[in-house]
């Protein structure tokens, strides 16, 4: 997000354009497409007649849980003045190792989606955790005035370190992300700014429709 710094003084002061970064970036590019083509999520994957779809969120530090959410995809373009109001809700991806399987922490921490099979998203992206920008009952002076129903898809994914860091602590707010991005915590994703204007961050170009954000799923 880095709405608070300059992109180029961030770039400049972190050094995190680097060549091992923006190549990984460019391979990956092509497979992020079927992100804007079929969607972080599906709504055939997501309705259930019984019992609603329930995805743990962290939003300012805590857990909450976003019901029965509904995809619209390619909202950018569809449905600008939409796109235009909706919060961030970030899905930040682990890195798979090598070998394949699910990625082990030496933090002990377990993601949120370990894994998570959402339609749409490719295999790299399928461990991860979700944070928005707020949620009800935070407080007037938190981020409750920020919550609302639509929510732009946004994707990242931790750099590799993160694995073998044991004092590893996983963001759970929207500043926290400026924060990792700041710090070079995340993949240059987007280096050719080719989805958006952060290296960091893959505009989907999706909207979820969450009517509701509860901690009491």
């Amino acid at each position: 997000m880095l709405k608070t710094k300059p992109r180029a003084s961030v770039v400049r002061q972190y050094g995190i354009l680097s060549a091992r970064n923006f190549g990984f970036g460019r391979a990956i590019r092509a497979v992020l497409g079927l992100i804007l083509v079929l969607g972080v999520f599906a709504t055939a994957g997501i309705a259930r007649a019984a019992k609603p779809e329930i995805d743990p969120t962290y939003a300012d530090g805590q857990t909450y849980y976003m019901i029965g959410p509904h995809m619209i995809v390619g909202a950018m373009d569809t449905q600008p003045n939409l796109y235009a109001h909706s919060q961030e809700l970030y899905l930040l991806s682990y890195p798979i190792p090598a070998g394949g399987g699910a990625p082990v922490f030496a933090s002990g921490y377990t993601p949120q989606c370990n894994p998570c099979f959402h339609p749409g998203l490719p295999p790299p992206f399928v461990f991860h955790d979700h944070v928005v920008t707020g949620a009800p009952g935070l407080g007037k002076n938190g981020t409750a005035g920020e919550f609302k129903g639509p929510w732009k898809v946004i994707v990242l994914q931790y750099v590799d370190s993160v694995l073998t860091d044991p004092n590893f602590v996983p963001a759970k707010s929207a500043a926290d992300v400026d924060l990792y991005e700041a710090q070079g915590k995340f993949k240059l994703l987007n280096g050719g700014l080719t989805h958006g204007d952060n290296p960091f961050e893959i505009e989907t170009g999706n909207v979820l429709i969450c009517p509701l954000v509860s901690p009491n799923a």
